[in-house]
C-alpha cells in the first residue's frame, strides 16, 4: 500500500471528431479550443496550485492552429509549454486499429512540425479506445515519443491491468515506453469536476484515494484525476475544485498539472518500483465496431490501396523525368487526366489524402444519439459527414493513382508505338506474378494473372470472355475444387501437389459459407431484455443461434486459359440470395473466393460472418497488425481480445509442418478458430484452424450504427504453405493485398519494364516511394524481420543522386532521399 501524498488534476478535453455535434462542426471547434486556452493561461498569470494549466490530448488541433498561426501567437505557444502551463502530445488523434502503417507514420512525421515551431513534446495520450497497435511502440520511439496515456473506456472489453497503474510496453523492435493506464477521462464529467461542482468532485476524488491507498499493487504516491469529457470546451471551473479541496484538513495537497508533469513523477517512481515490462498487441475490445459500418470500412481501405499506388507511381515519375502522356477531353471517372498536377499540387493532394484517411480512422463512428435515435436527422448528418472522409480519400486517391499510372505509360521515348491490352503498375519493390482484375470496354470485369516487374510496368493481353457451363467440380493448376450449395460452400479443396485437403471435415458447412448469428427467441440475456450496454464481460453471452446460407441451384464455372471460377448461389435467412465466387489459376498457387452481399436493414441483434474452415490441426494463429505480426493468444496484453481482432489484411494459419496464408481485401475483423462471439474470453481457445471474417455485426449501444444495409463484394485470398508460416510471410501477403497491382485497359503508346528504381535486398525489406517535394522522393524501407539488413536504394539511370545504403535494426523503418537532377516529371525545372 502506498500513501497518497499529492492529486494531480489534468485539465483537457477528449477530442472526438463528432459524437457530440457533427464531425464538420466538431473539427473546426478543436482548433478555437487552442486560441480559448492561450486566453485562458494569460488571464491566470499568478503561480499556485489552482493556475489554469491544460493538455491538448491529440496534436491535430495545434498543428491545425500554428498553419495559420501568426508569429506572436506561436511564440506565447511556446512559452506556456517551456514554463509547464501547457502540454502537447504527440499523438495525431485518438485512432483506432484500422489505420495501417503508412496511415501512423504520417500522423508520427506530423510530431517534426510541432518540434519546429519549438514544442516540446514527448508524450502521447489515447482516449476512450481500449487497444492499440503493438508496433505503436517503436513508432513512437522513433518519433521521439516514450511515454503513453491510455484512459480505457470501461464498456465492451476490459484493461489489461487495474486501472490506473503504469508498465512498460516493449515493442516487436525492442524499443519501450511507459504506459500509463489511467482511469477513464469521463470521471471529470461525472464526478462533478468540469463542472466545477466542488461538493460532488471532494467525495468522488476522496472516494478515489482511499481505493488508492487499500490496493497493494499502486507503488505511487500521486493520484492523477482527468478534468476532461467528450469535447468539452475549455473553462477555468475544475479550479474551483482545487481551492475547495486544498481548504479542507487532513487532505493530501491537489494541484493542477499538465500530462508531461505527471508522467515525469509516474514515470521516475516506476522505475524505483521494477513495474512490469510486457510485449505483444494490445487488441482493442472496441474493435467490433469496424463491422458496424462494413461498406464504408471498404471503401477506406480501397482508398488506401489507391494512395499507396498513388504516391509510389507519382514518385517513380520525378525520378523518371518528364513525361508526355496522352491526356483526356473529358472528366470522366473511366478516363484518363485532362492535364497534370505540378509538383506542388502533388504534394498537397497526397496530404489531403493522408488527413482524410486519418480522419475516418479516427475512434469517433457516430453521435450520441446513432444507437438510441437511428433515424433523426443528427443521426444521419453525423454519419454522412464521418463516412465522406473514407469517399474523399477514394476520390482523390483513385484520381492521383490514374495520373500516376499515365505518367509512367508516359516516360517512354517520345516516337514509341500506340499498343493496346492491359497495362500493369507494380508499385512495389519486388517482382510480383498474381491475378488483377481490370475492367473491360467499360461493360465486363476480365480476370488475368499479371507479371509485372519491381516499380514497373507490363502491357499483357486483353482477356477473351470465358466459356461457361454448369457443373459443381472444378480442377486447375494446384487444386482440385467441390462445391455443393447446400452445405453453403466448397466442401473440398485438394492441394493436389501435395496431396492435402485443405477443408476441414469436421464442420457441417462448406469453405466461403455465409453464417448469421441471431438472438435465439426467448432469450433473456441482459442485453436483450435491459439494455445493449450489457453485451459486455460481466455478462458473458449470450448464446448466439448460428444459421448457414443454403442453395439448391446447380453452380456455374467459366473458364479461360489461365484460370477458372465457380460460381454458387445462397440465400442468407431473412436475407435476398448472395452470390459466391471461387477461382483458381493455372499458374499461380494463389485461390480467391469473393462474397457479393445484398444486405437490407435489420435492427434486431446480429453478425454475418464469411466462413474458411481450413484443415490445419493444433494451430496457431500469426495475425497482422499494423507494422507487426503477433500469434493470436499468447502475444497479447493481458484480458486484450481474444474473441475477435481487427487485422490489416493477413492471417497465417500453422502448425509447424503446414498451413495457410489467408487474407481480406476488404473486411479487417476475424475470429480465429472458431466462433467466439460473446465468450469474453481470458484465453484464447481454438477448435480447429478456422479464420471467420467478421464481415458485419450491430452488437452496439452508442454511436455505432444500429443497423447497416448495402450491396457490396467482399474479395478473399487465400495460399497453402508448405512448412511453418512465418511472420516475414504474413508480413508480405497483407501488404501485397493492401498494395495490388495496377490494371487498366491500354490503348497508346506505352514503354514497359523496369523504370529504374533499385532496393535491395528485395527479400527482406517493404518500401514505400513517395514525392517529397523539390525534385526529392523519399523511400522509406521497413525491415520484416527480426535480424539487422543492411539495404540499399538505388535508381539505375541518369540524373538522380542520393541513394545509398542504411542499415535496418530488427523491424526498423528508415528513411532514404533521391532527388531528380534537371527536369522533373511534376511541375518546373528544379536544379540542385
Amino acid at each position: 500500500m502506498s500513501a497518497i501524498r499529492q492529486i494531480l488534476l489534468i485539465g483537457h478535453t477528449h477530442h472526438d471528431i463528432g459524437y457530440t455535434n457533427s464531425p464538420r462542426i466538431v473539427d473546426g471547434h478543436h482548433r478555437r479550443i487552442v486560441s480559448e486556452v492561450l486566453r485562458l493561461c494569460a488571464a491566470d498569470p499568478a503561480p499556485g496550485p489552482a493556475q489554469f494549466r491544460w493538455t491538448f490530448e491529440v496534436a491535430r488541433p495545434v498543428l491545425k492552429f500554428l498553419a495559420t498561426a501568426d508569429p506572436g501567437q506561436v511564440q506565447r505557444l511556446r512559452a506556456l509549454a517551456a514554463g509547464g502551463r501547457i502540454s502537447v502530445t504527440g499523438g495525431y488523434l485518438n485512432m483506432t486499429q484500422l489505420p495501417s502503417e503508412a496511415e501512423l507514420g504520417a500522423a508520427y512525421d506530423a510530431v517534426g512540425i510541432l518540434r519546429a515551431a519549438g514544442l516540446p513534446v514527448r508524450t502521447e495520450q489515447h482516449g476512450d479506445i481500449n487497444g492499440i497497435a503493438w508496433s505503436t511502440v517503436d513508432a513512437m520511439r522513433r518519433a521521439g515519443l516514450s511515454r503513453l496515456v491510455m484512459a480505457l473506456n470501461p464498456d465492451h472489453g476490459r484493461p489489461p491491468y487495474e486501472q490506473p497503474t503504469g508498465f512498460w510496453w516493449e515493442g516487436p523492435g525492442g524499443g519501450r515506453v511507459f504506459v500509463w493506464l489511467s482511469t477513464h477521462y469521463g470521471v471529470g464529467e461525472e464526478w462533478g469536476i468540469v463542472d466545477g461542482d466542488v461538493h460532488a468532485a471532494e467525495r468522488h476524488i476522496a472516494s478515489y484515494v482511499q481505493r488508492l491507498e487499500a490496493r497493494t499493487d499502486y507503488p505511487y504516491d500521486v493520484a492523477v484525476v482527468h478534468a476532461a469529457n467528450d469535447n468539452r470546451w475549455p473553462t477555468p471551473l475544475f479550479l474551483d475544485v482545487v481551492r475547495h479541496w486544498n481548504a479542507l484538513p487532513g487532505r493530501p495537497p491537489m494541484r493542477t498539472a499538465t500530462v508531461d508533469q505527471a508522467l515525469d513523477l509516474l514515470e521516475a517512481q516506476a522505475r524505483r518500483a521494477d513495474v512490469p515490462v510486457v510485449r505483444g498487441e494490445w487488441a482493442d475490445w472496441w474493435a467490433h465496431g469496424h463491422g458496424s459500418t462494413a461498406r464504408e470500412v471498404a471503401v477506406y481501405r480501397e482508398a488506401r490501396s489507391f494512395a499507396r499506388a498513388a504516391q509510389s507511381s507519382l514518385g517513380l515519375s520525378v525520378l523518371a523525368g518528364r513525361a508526355d502522356p496522352p491526356l483526356g477531353h473529358v472528366l470522366g471517372y473511366r478516363r484518363g487526366p485532362v492535364r497534370l498536377r505540378d509538383e506542388p499540387e502533388v504534394i498537397a493532394d497526397l496530404a489531403r489524402v493522408d488527413e482524410a484517411l486519418l480522419l475516418f480512422g479516427e475512434h469517433t463512428w457516430g453521435s450520441w444519439e446513432t444507437y438510441a435515435k437511428p433515424h433523426s436527422t443528427f443521426s444521419h448528418s453525423h454519419w454522412n459527414a464521418k463516412a465522406s472522409y473514407a469517399y474523399e480519400a477514394y476520390d482523390l486517391a483513385r484520381d492521383l493513382a490514374i495520373e500516376g499510372m499515365f505518367r509512367l505509360a508516359g516516360n517512354g521515348p517520345p516516337d514509341q508505338p500506340a499498343r493496346t491490352g492491359v497495362l500493369v503498375v507494380n508499385p512495389t519493390e519486388r517482382d510480383r506474378t498474381e491475378p488483377v482484375e481490370v475492367e473491360l470496354d467499360g461493360v465486363r470485369r476480365g480476370r488475368l494473372v499479371a507479371r509485372a516487374p519491381a516499380f514497373g510496368l507490363a502491357l499483357l493481353p486483353t482477356p477473351e470472355p470465358p466459356s461457361r457451363r454448369a457443373g459443381r467440380e472444378l480442377a486447375m493448376g494446384r487444386y482440385r475444387a467441390v462445391v455443393d450449395p447446400a452445405r453453403g460452400g466448397v466442401v473440398s479443396l485438394v492441394d493436389v501437389r501435395e496431396d492435402r485437403e485443405l477443408v476441414s471435415p469436421s464442420v457441417p458447412y462448406g469453405l466461403g459459407a455465409i453464417v448469421c448469428e441471431r438472438i435465439p427467441a426467448g432469450c433473456d440475456h441482459p442485453m436483450v431484455v435491459r439494455s445493449a450496454r450489457d453485451f459486455h464481460p460481466d455478462f458473458p453471452g449470450p448464446d448466439f443461434q448460428r444459421l448457414v446460407a443454403y442453395g439448391g441451384d446447380e453452380p456455374e464455372i467459366a473458364e479461360s486459359a489461365g484460370h477458372a471460377t465457380v460460381t454458387w448461389q445462397v440465400t442468407p435467412p431473412d436475407l435476398p440470395a448472395a452470390t459466391v465466387a471461387l477461382t483458381l489459376y493455372r499458374d499461380v498457387d494463389v485461390v480467391d473466393l469473393d462474397v457479393h452481399l445484398v444486405k437490407p436493414a435489420r435492427w434486431e441483434p446480429e453478425s454475418i460472418f464469411v466462413a474458411f474452415p481450413f484443415h490445419v490441426d493444433e494451430p496457431r494463429f500469426l495475425l497482422e497488425t499494423a507494422g507487426a505480426v503477433y500469434a493470436a493468444g499468447t502475444e497479447q496484453l493481458p484480458d486484450t481480445s481474444k474473441d475477435w481482432y481487427s487485422v490489416q489484411h493477413a492471417v497465417g494459419v500453422t502448425n509447424g509442418r503446414h498451413g495457410v496464408l489467408w487474407g481480406s481485401f476488404d473486411a479487417p475483423l476475424v475470429q480465429v478458430g472458431g466462433f467466439h462471439t460473446g465468450r469474453w474470453a481470458r484465453t484464447l481457445t481454438v477448435d480447429g484452424g478456422a479464420v471467420n471474417s467478421w464481415l458485419m455485426n450491430n452488437l452496439h449501444f452508442t454511436n455505432f450504427q444500429a443497423s447497416q444495409d448495402g450491396t457490396r463484394r467482399y474479395r478473399y485470398r487465400f495460399a497453402p504453405a508448405s512448412g511453418e508460416v512465418t511472420r516475414e510471410q504474413v508480413r508480405v501477403f497483407g501488404r501485397n493485398l493492401l498494395e495490388p497491382l495496377q490494371a487498366r485497359q491500354w490503348a497508346g503508346p506505352v514503354t514497359t519494364g523496369g523504370l529504374g528504381l533499385r532496393v535491395d535486398p528485395a527479400d527482406r525489406v517493404l518500401a514505400e516511394v513517395r514525392p517529397a517535394g523539390g525534385g526529392a522522393v523519399r523511400v522509406r524501407l521497413r525491415n520484416i524481420g527480426a535480424d539487422e539488413v543492411v539495404a540499399t536504394v538505388g535508381w539505375d539511370g541518369p540524373r538522380v543522386t542520393g541513394g545509398g545504403p542504411v542499415t535496418l535494426g530488427g523491424h526498423g523503418v528508415a528513411d532514404v532521399t533521391l532527388r531528380r537532377v534537371g527536369p522533373v516529371a511534376l511541375g518546373e525545372e528544379i536544379t540542385g
